[in-house]
């Protein structure tokens, strides 16, 4: 729960930070805008928290294998930002094109995809009950 919570803010703060800044009073030496934006994420994601929590423990005791397959999702989107970052003009380590092409883009997706669907198909069901009282 301290992850999703902890994930749901910081995707709000990048998303706030890519927005231009708006008239609204600062917040906190924040532009009011990127703070509203960034507590309608937390608010969404506790929300969201309070009521998929049982919904994902179920998925997560049924296909077990999805586990591995989040943490290996969660890696890949490093590799992703490593790649913009890395092809960023200011660095320069890897073409801007690259990291912006639709080569990259198809690539990016369609190990995205296979990750997801191994974690689903190769996961062990787990069909044990537990015992009756």
């Amino acid at each position: 729960d301290i992850a999703f919570a902890v994930d749901s803010i910081l995707a709000a703060v990048a998303l706030a930070m890519t927005l231009p800044n708006t008239d609204l009073p600062q917040i906190g030496g924040m532009d009011g805008g990127k703070f509203l934006v960034i507590f309608a994420g937390g608010l969404i994601g506790l929300i969201i928290m309070r009521f998929a929590a049982n919904y994902f423990v179920k998925l997560l005791e049924s296909k077990p294998g999805l586990e591995i397959a989040a943490f290996a999702i969660v890696g890949w989107v490093g590799v992703k930002l490593a790649v913009l970052t890395l092809g960023h003009p200011d660095v320069g380590i890897i073409s801007y094109e690259f990291a912006h092409s639709l080569q990259w883009k198809l690539i990016f997706y369609t190990v995205l995809i296979g990750i997801a669907l191994a974690g689903w198909l190769l996961s062990k069901g787990n069909n044990i009950e537990a015992p009756k009282e």
